[in-house]
């Protein structure tokens, strides 16, 4: 079974490239974990980010 950073590096990105500065997965890893640590929202995100 492939771990979860695999599958999320399978996700297909549809971010414009100018003002890219992190792989997706990355910012799709820190989402997750924000989440689960009961962060909610963009603002809370970015603080815990």
């Amino acid at each position: 079974m492939l771990s979860l950073i695999e599958k999320l590096k399978k996700v297909k990105d549809f971010r414009k490239d100018k003002g890219k500065r992190h792989p997706l997965w990355i910012v799709l890893v820190v989402i997750i974990l924000g989440t689960m640590l009961g962060y909610s929202g963009y603002r809370e995100l970015g603080e815990f980010a």
